[in-house]
């Protein structure tokens, strides 16, 4: 009996570590920033110039921005869960370069952007960097987003009236995918939830999501359950046959997609 209640005893204390340790670095494990600044300038023909936006509580925030046509509407971008703002931005060329202005916006605790990655923080920096492109005096604002940028853009919704979102490998909020996972616990455990699906129940703007049928880290059910869950009238769903989730963004796989979609937006109803 002694020795069963022993390894009963281990087995509970090595339960209570595995979920302390899971709670307490959680963060590490979902976020993979690079802390080696890249700035514009050392990337080559970038479009991009540094612009530092202060948030109301001091944080200054790495923002990159290329100025744009003030015809047509601006992009405001927000990337994956890993790297920086500079191995993202080679592959918005494609939008400068059609005279749309973009703004990428860096989170907190990566490149050279202090702080930690708490979904209020990231949020509420989005919403000011949000009012800083409105400033800008462009006709409208088009949020995208890529994994887990979806979930940033998705939370705007919920905090601005902004005017087209679009979507690349969302996931409908990350209890649900963390739920999917082999990591026993992890769902009891997350501290930040980022319940996409939900704020777009009250998003009625137009709304383009892609999505890639061969994405493992985000199965593409995700990215129909945010379209059903969408509230808006003009939506579309796009499935990448035999696309992966990296190959969907770095390898402009999700483009074609996105731009035939804007041209739809903005030329054929005129």
């Amino acid at each position: 009996m002694i020795f069963y209640a022993n390894i009963l005893l281990f087995a509970f204390i090595g339960i209570i570590t595995y979920i302390f340790v899971l709670y307490s670095f959680q963060r590490h494990l979902i976020f993979i920033p690079f802390h080696n600044y890249i700035a514009p300038q050392q990337t080559e023909n970038s479009p991009f110039a540094e612009n530092i936006l202060t948030m109301k509580d001091g944080t200054k925030i790495m923002t990159w921005y290329a100025e744009g046509d003030k015809n047509k509407p601006a992009v405001l971008f927000f990337h994956g869960n890993a790297f920086q703002l500079s191995a993202y931005a080679e592959l918005l060329h494609s939008f400068t370069e059609r005279g749309y202005a973009v703004l990428m916006m860096e989170y907190r605790n990566f490149g050279n952007t202090q702080g930690k990655t708490l979904q209020k923080d990231i949020f509420s920096d989005a919403a000011e960097t949000f009012d800083w492109l409105k400033t800008q005096n462009y006709p409208e604002i088009i949020v995208y987003g890529y994994s887990y940028g979806t979930s940033v853009a998705s939370g705007l919704t919920s905090l601005r009236p902004i005017d087209k979102l679009i979507l690349t490998a969302p996931f409908s909020s990350l209890l649900t995918l963390v739920k999917e996972k082999p990591v026993p616990f992890a769902g009891l455990v997350l501290k930040d939830r980022y319940p996409s699906e939900d704020f777009l129940r009250n998003y009625h703007n137009p709304l383009l999501i892609i999505h890639g049928t061969k994405d493992r880290l985000i199965p593409i059910h995700h990215g129909q359950i945010m379209y059903n869950a969408a509230a808006s009238t003009d939506k579309t769903f796009v499935p990448l046959e035999g696309v992966s989730h990296k190959p969907i963004y770095f390898e402009k796989l999700n483009q074609p997609a996105i731009f035939e979609w804007l041209e739809k937006q903005y030329y054929d109803k005129d």
